[in-house]
């Protein structure tokens, strides 16, 4: 697993706006809250036809998986999925986001 931080700020923002140009649509992107903290989780098939699976935790990108099929990338994302919803949170697959990554 690796972790990004130090100056690397990751943005989300929830668009409601129909745009391909955000999210490709085998794409898997699910929004957590609890009270004011904020997680996502995002499954995304890459061009290489694997996938990776991201969950961003208090402002660290985590790379949870990177696999073959995209089923396993999906199932990673979903067993953070259901630790997060045991510890409170509240999870919503959204059907359109955007990730802005700042240096």
């Amino acid at each position: 697993m690796r972790m990004y931080s130090g100056g690397f700020f990751i943005f989300v923002f929830i668009l409601f706006l129909n745009s391909p140009a955000f999210c490709e649509e085998s794409d898997i992107f699910v929004l957590c809250k609890k009270d004011k903290v904020v997680r996502w989780l995002k499954v995304s098939k890459l061009q290489d036809g694997k996938c990776q699976a991201v969950y961003s935790k208090e402002g660290f990108l985590q790379i949870i998986s990177s696999a073959t099929y995209f089923s396993m990338c999906e199932g990673v994302m979903s067993s953070v999925q259901k630790n997060l919803e045991e510890g409170g949170f509240k999870c919503a697959e959204q059907a359109q986001y955007s990730v802005l990554e700042l240096d």
